[in-house]
């Protein structure tokens, strides 16, 4: 009995021990989220290489790993790093920053796709002032895409790349194969992107009533702000929008929680204007005409046939996701003519998709293998 009593009273000293470390830690986390924000300083400082700009418009080349030395006895080997033929160019929603794709060092999709071994560059569209009310959807599809495409082809020297993209991201890549006919994209992966937008649910009711004032009131206000937008996004959350803060101080202990939520806090919270008159086409030609799925959309004198894409299509849905809910993603593989085509039902809201702790096991690693075997 008193051997027992001995091994019982170790248990709960652990046990006590541990819960006062939990303590402790939850109280130095919660204080630095609070007082610092400490993830501002380390999103989007992924080293990189600016191969491209024109006023707003960059591309910036992710800087490649290295080849590896080391010696063995008195020679010196090396350990070359992998390396795919195919360059990968991500492009970025518009209002959303690029970051998104870099959010912390330890939790990046750029860092994880150069890691693997791919030649990768982003877009960054800039932040849009007064002077890019005027910017159409149009010059993004004619004129942007297509001058990031030519900078990334110029600088690796491929003959061909990959383009891939979150939501908005997504959709500009499908565009631009569509619009376009660029036989140089060898694939596409869109990740959150929705094509059919008669299946939003409370989104498609919501431009179905905007539509009719969106002209007045924004030819007042000028772009959408970048609060607008994030509080968009967190009305579209739902209760999550909520719901989450309680689970920050369930896990407050857990260093490394508290980090990913404080990222993607940041970003959802830092979202940038989106140009008037691209806003007005995106609501009443994409959402309320529903366009694309018809393939009548027109970009200057030219239609937007996704029959038109023929190569290799990877696309991921959130099984949670009420923005591009998984039935609006899905319906891109009826629109593609591609022969080799997958969509991939992955866990997570239209954030977690591509951002969230799974991401790095459900997206990120599943399009990396898909690209090495169709970027050789």
């Amino acid at each position: 009995m008193a051997l027992l009593s001995a091994r019982t009273l170790r248990k709960t000293r652990r046990r006590a021990q541990h819960a006062v470390d939990r303590a402790v830690l939850s109280v130095v986390n919660g204080l630095v989220y609070a007082m610092d924000g400490a993830a501002k300083p380390t999103m989007g400082n992924v080293a990189r290489d600016l191969v491209f700009k024109r006023d707003k418009l960059e591309v910036w080349r992710v800087r490649p790993r290295e080849d590896e030395e080391f010696e063995l006895g008195r020679e010196v080997h090396t350990i070359a790093a992998k390396r795919h033929a195919t360059p990968l160019l991500v492009i970025p929603p518009l209002m959303v920053r690029p970051y998104v794709y870099d959010l912390r060092p330890e939790h990046s999709m750029l860092r994880h796709l150069r890691n693997e071994g791919f030649d990768v560059y982003f877009v960054d569209f800039g932040v849009p002032d007064q002077a890019d009310e005027g910017v159409r959807l149009d010059d993004y599809v004619l004129d942007y895409v297509p001058a990031c495409v030519d900078a990334v082809l110029g600088a690796s020297g491929a003959p061909s790349l990959s383009l891939a993209g979150y939501c908005m991201g997504g959709i500009f890549a499908l565009l631009h194969v569509g619009t376009c006919r660029d036989p140089r994209v060898r694939n596409v992966v869109t990740i959150g992107a929705p094509v059919d937008f008669d299946k939003l649910g409370i989104i498609t009711v919501a431009a179905r009533l905007g539509v009719i004032g969106v002209d007045p009131v924004l030819d007042r206000l000028g772009n959408v702000p970048g609060a607008v937008s994030s509080l968009g996004f967190k009305i579209m959350s739902g209760t999550r929008s909520v719901t989450k803060y309680a689970d920050l101080l369930v896990h407050l202990y857990d260093e490394n929680y508290v980090r990913g939520f404080d990222a993607v806090n940041t970003w959802v919270n830092d979202l940038i204007p989106y140009p008037k008159e691209a806003f007005k086409q995106m609501l009443k030609e994409v959402v309320h005409g529903n366009k694309l799925m018809a393939n009548d959309l027109v970009f200057g004198d030219r239609r937007c046939d996704l029959e038109a894409v023929r190569c290799p299509l990877l696309a991921f849905a959130g099984t949670a996701d009420n923005i591009a809910t998984p039935r609006s993603t899905a319906a891109v593989l009826g629109l593609v003519r591609s022969e080799d085509k997958t969509l991939v039902a992955v866990p997570g809201g239209h954030v977690g998709v591509v951002a969230g702790s799974k991401a790095p096991d459900k997206v990120w690693r599943p399009m990396a293998s898909w690209l090495a075997e169709r970027s050789r």
